[in-house]
């Protein structure tokens, strides 16, 4: 089994090919003459295969053999040269594909707005986004799946740089002529003898069996679902009320019907929607997008997302 070479010896190599010459390829390279000898001798080593003909009179040219993987030689190196060029653009252009992991409930009330500017002003952008739960969003992120994750706080795995975006605490979603509907806000417990439609989501799920069960109250579930607009639609057409976070910029459901979002009062634990990144060298495209994120959340803009006291 041929020796492994290295891609210093390889460069050597060539140049010393290139310029006829072993002292004149160790001046072009900045080493010193024996270190270009010995770089050519590892390389026909590799290969078991005399590939250049070296004298004092007519300096280093090649065999009939060296000549034919003088080719192959300089193709190597020259995808090694590409793959470095490539890697160097990825961290200092913005182009390429934005990988992004999201919750299902949170991102889509504010990932597009984000993305807005950003991918209108860098044309060799464009952006995947991959819905999942929190814990499949951070293996995915570990795993080269996703640049960057947007969830909820649960159980964070070590090796990844979180930050909290916002803090949202709960709400209940009603119609807009439920008998409940004007009240200023209401209680876990005034929801005892309502029917819920809830969220069926990993994290969720175990929250509002904690939550419920903290104020005593067994609920009566009558629906679930794993999408929130399913949820906002089947409370928008009377089926019965809901628990959420985030709130929407529309009280319209996809069905038509009018929804509306009243404080929970005690309030029970809110969510922390986090920001997930890996902090080794990321792509300048991913520090954008870090960045952007970062700012739409440090302004009142995105206090739009909680829910406010009513009047």
């Amino acid at each position: 089994m041929p020796a492994d070479v290295s891609l210093k010896a390889l460069r050597y190599f060539m140049t010393a090919i290139r310029v006829g010459s072993i002292t004149e390829a160790a001046r072009v390279v900045n080493v010193v003459p024996s270190a270009v000898h010995t770089a050519i001798n590892q390389v026909e080593a590799a290969f078991g295969l005399q590939l250049t003909i070296r004298s004092r009179a007519t300096g280093i040219s090649l065999t009939a053999t060296g000549q034919q993987m003088e080719a192959k030689i300089q193709s190597l190196l020259d995808e090694y040269e590409s793959l470095m060029r490539d890697g160097s653009d990825m961290r200092s252009q913005l182009t390429g594909t934005l990988r992004v992991g999201y919750y299902a409930p949170a991102a889509p009330a504010f990932m597009p707005r984000i993305l807005g500017q950003m991918m209108s002003d860098n044309e060799g952008v464009t952006v995947k986004f991959f819905e999942c739960d929190t814990q499949s969003a951070q293996d995915g992120l570990l795993s080269g799946i996703y640049d960057v994750i947007v969830c909820v706080a649960n159980a964070m795995k070590p090796g990844i740089t979180y930050e909290t975006l916002l803090e949202v605490p709960a709400y209940v979603l009603l119609p807009v002529d439920h008998g409940l509907a004007a009240r200023r806000s209401l209680s876990l417990t005034d929801l005892a003898d309502q029917s819920l439609v809830l969220l069926d989501l990993p994290v969720i799920s175990e929250y509002y069996a904690t939550q419920f069960d903290q104020a005593g109250v067994a609920p009566r579930v009558v629906a679930t679902a794993t999408s929130l607009e399913m949820v906002r639609s089947l409370v928008g057409d009377g089926i019965g009320c809901s628990v959420l976070h985030m709130v929407t910029e529309t009280d319209i459901t996809y069905a038509g019907d009018r929804v509306t979002a009243i404080p929970l009062q005690p309030a029970i634990e809110p969510f922390k929607i986090v920001l997930g990144h890996l902090p080794d060298n990321p792509r300048r495209l991913v520090r954008m997008f870090v960045d952007e994120l970062r700012g739409f959340f440090s302004v009142e803009d995105a206090a739009r997302l909680r829910i406010s006291p009513r009047a």
